[in-house]
Order: C-alpha cells, then sequence, then structure tokens
C-alpha cells in the first residue's frame, strides 16, 4: 500500500515543481526588473492561480 502512494505522489510532485519553478523564475525577474508596487500586488495574485492550475494539471496528468 506504501508503494502505492509513493509511486502516485511521486509524478505529482516532479510534475508541479519542474514546472512550478519557471513561473516562480519569471516573476522574480519580473518584480525585479521593473519595480513596481502594483506590479508586486498582482503578481501575487497571478502566481497563486497558476500554481493552482499547475498543481491540478499535475495531478490530472499523473491520473
Amino acid at each position: 500500500m506504501d508503494f502505492f502512494i509513493v509511486n502516485m505522489l511521486e509524478p505529482i510532485i516532479s510534475t508541479f515543481f519542474q514546472n512550478g519553478i519557471w513561473v516562480i523564475g519569471f516573476f522574480y525577474l519580473l518584480i525585479k526588473t521593473f519595480e513596481s508596487d502594483k506590479l508586486k500586488h498582482y503578481s501575487k495574485y497571478v502566481i497563486g492561480i497558476v500554481l493552482g492550475i499547475l498543481f491540478v494539471y499535475s495531478v490530472v496528468v499523473s491520473i
């Protein structure tokens, strides 16, 4: 039973982090390039939404 859970969670976690690091890196560089409080505010919401979509995508792909 434990191997089933590990085999199920490993592709979810690896897909999520492989794609999520690009999202975080893009918005980090965007914020560092353009110093704007409005950009920082909106990018927090966009990062959350995109990471949520990536998590759902990772779960659906691994099924």
